[in-house]
């Protein structure tokens, strides 16, 4: 079987090709635009939504575009790509070679994703999965249930002269929240960085359910803002004297998460990656006879070994967000 290896980034040496390399390589498939998965390749190759959202975070660069269900073939190997559901573009890498059917995941969710095309199982002969959220206690509660929490909080705040700040992550859960709170007929911020990643929804053919506007100092009554977590110690938040903070993450469902959210007023997992039960779906149902896991911790292929599966992990988690003084870090969401 071909060998995989894992060099801040996976790699198939049998085929020289680099997947999600986090450091420049002459040539790298792409599976989305999150900055832990891109870096400055001399040439990328991914789907048209993923090529475009690289350009807008990196700057020009070569890039081959690779729409979603279609083959190429690259001599030693073909491609190709299914969605993820991850984000806009997020993509499932199909790599066959030598009568092997090789999957890497990417990051990945099967749940509904509002802005981006679903994702589905893929059959295959090797699974290269990512397992952010491989332990039993991360299962999320239905969709429709977290979504009905983010509006009655939204709804409270607003009923008691607050502004309602909810983070989430400028590329991908930010156009997710956005489109979520437009469809219940909210009016809607954005901080500068969420704007221009939707903008760049809007030119890659995003119809969201409503106008929204980019922050105005002063201009926030009434309205939600939407800014990432990076922001929320930031003056921009601190000083909006009567704020609600609502936050979008997976990691809601640790058992630390209100001590390491200090500043939150309301936790609620709403992730763009796949819970514990999912990720045992796809181990069952693509069929792989080999399983490799990446992120997440190593107990997760400890479990599917325990269910039957040949499985290894391969590499845990990329280095963690700085942390802030006296709080663990957790991993991006």
């Amino acid at each position: 079987m071909l060998r995989v290896e894992y060099h801040r980034g996976l790699y198939l040496p049998d085929l020289d090709l680099w997947l999600d390399a986090a450091e420049p390589r002459a040539a790298c498939v792409i599976t989305h635009a999150h900055s832990d998965h891109i870096a400055r390749h001399r040439r990328v190759i991914a789907t048209p939504e993923t090529a475009r959202l690289f350009r807008h975070r990196l700057g020009d660069a070569e890039t081959e575009e690779l729409p979603y269900g279609e083959r190429r073939d690259y001599g030693r190997y073909a491609l190709t790509l299914y969605p993820a559901g991850h984000c806009l573009g997020a993509a499932q890498v199909l790599v066959e070679a030598d009568g092997e059917r090789l999957l890497y995941t990417g990051d990945f969710k099967l749940r509904e994703n509002v802005v981006a095309a679903s994702a589905r199982v893929i059959a295959c002969d090797t699974l290269v999965m990512e397992a952010t959220f491989g332990e039993p206690h991360y299962r999320f509660p239905p969709q429709e249930e977290v979504v009905s929490r983010l509006y009655q909080a939204v709804d409270q705040a607003l009923a008691q002269r607050r502004v309602p700040v909810v983070l989430a992550y400028a590329l991908g859960k930010g156009q997710e929240a956005l489109e979520l709170l437009l469809r219940r007929g909210y009016r809607v911020m954005l901080h500068g960085a969420v704007w221009n990643v939707a903008q760049v929804y809007r030119e890659l053919g995003v119809r969201f359910s409503g106008e929204f506007f980019r922050y105005e100092r002063g201009a926030l009554d009434r309205h939600v803002l939407i800014a990432p977590p990076s922001c929320r110690q930031m003056p921009m938040i601190a000083n909006i004297a009567q704020r609600y903070v609502i936050m979008l993450t997976g990691w809601a469902l640790h058992r630390s998460a209100p001590y390491i959210y200090r500043g939150v007023d309301l936790l609620l997992p709403l992730s763009d990656h796949a819970d514990f039960d999912e990720l045992l779906r796809v181990a069952s149902e693509s069929g792989a006879r080999r399983i490799l896991t990446t992120h997440g911790e190593a107990g997760f292929a400890m479990r599917l070994r325990a269910l039957g599966f040949e499985a290894q992990h391969l590499a845990s988690h990329p280095p963690r967000a700085k942390r802030s003084r006296g709080q663990r870090a957790l991993p991006l969401d």
